[in-house]
């Protein structure tokens, strides 16, 4: 089994794969980038692998793209927010990505996400040695897992888990196979996306569990936007009517207020 040297990585979907990796070789050297600022106060605050590492006693340095690890031998990339340029590609070749899709099928940045609005069965995820092209790089490993119904911070969480369990069996050394040459790319999404106003009750509920990572879903309520997090499929409690049918809402987070269960926020405005 390969000891993986260096992992890439920057946000909260990186961290169970870091995990996985770490536990296996501690001496794991973690790439990441710099913190931004944040917030209204424009404070610099480091992102989650960052603050993982130092938690952890992990050492990490910040990418630099003229950067030559000649110690490299192999590197894992996972929800890394930077595309490395050809430049990086030719001097530290020795990279896999792990991609949350069975590619071909949704290349690009949001491929859970995608799979439920598109409301896919089936999906997993890849892993593949990185070329100078987005996500069409030859596959090494394919995992393919039961989406039917669920949230996607429910699929990330059982990649991790698979990821986990499958990982000291992945062989990096053998040669992976050439991708079909398919058109199936996905888009970034943004706050406009995420409204769920004068939407079916399906579509709804679809966006819900789409974006409960990268949103969540929102409505208007009361006059405020109201975030959705997960619903209940039985008719019990307080409701949203929608177009055509009844929303029955589990956690919220009202406008200005943090998380809370919805029938709470109900007696908190009667």
């Amino acid at each position: 089994m390969i000891k993986i040297k260096y992992f890439f990585g920057t946000d909260k979907r990186s961290l169970g794969f870091l995990n996985t990796v770490y536990n296996q070789n501690n001496n794991v050297k973690v790439v990441t980038l710099p913190p931004v600022q944040t917030g209204r106060g424009r404070k610099l605050t480091p992102n989650p692998v960052q603050t993982f590492c130092e938690n952890n006693n992990v050492t990490f340095i910040y990418y630099d793209d003229n950067a030559i690890y000649d110690d490299m031998e192999y590197g894992i990339v996972a929800s890394f927010s930077k595309i490395f340029s050809d430049k990086f590609l030719s001097t530290n070749p020795d990279l896999f990505n792990i991609h949350l899709s069975l590619l071909p099928k949704y290349k690009g940045p949001t491929p859970v996400e995608t799979a439920i609005l598109n409301l896919n069965n089936e999906s997993g995820y890849t892993v593949f040695k990185i070329n100078n092209d987005v996500d069409t790089g030859d596959i090494i490993f394919q995992k393919t897992l039961n989406i039917h119904n669920k949230y996607a911070t429910e699929i990330y969480e059982e990649i991790n888990q698979s990821f986990n369990k499958e990982y000291k069996d992945i062989d990096f050394y053998k040669q992976g196979y050439v991708q079909d040459n398919i058109l199936s790319n996905t888009q970034k999404y943004f706050k406009e996306d995420f409204d769920i106003n004068n939407l079916s009750i399906e579509d709804a509920k679809t966006k819900i569990r789409a974006f409960d990572y990268l949103g969540p879903a929102y409505l208007k309520y009361n006059k405020l936007n109201l975030k959705i997090l997960n619903y209940s499929e039985k008719e019990v409690g307080s409701s949203i009517e929608l177009r055509n049918g009844m929303l029955y809402p589990l956690y919220v987070i009202p406008e200005g207020k943090r998380k809370m269960l919805f029938e709470d926020y109900i007696r908190g405005i009667k």
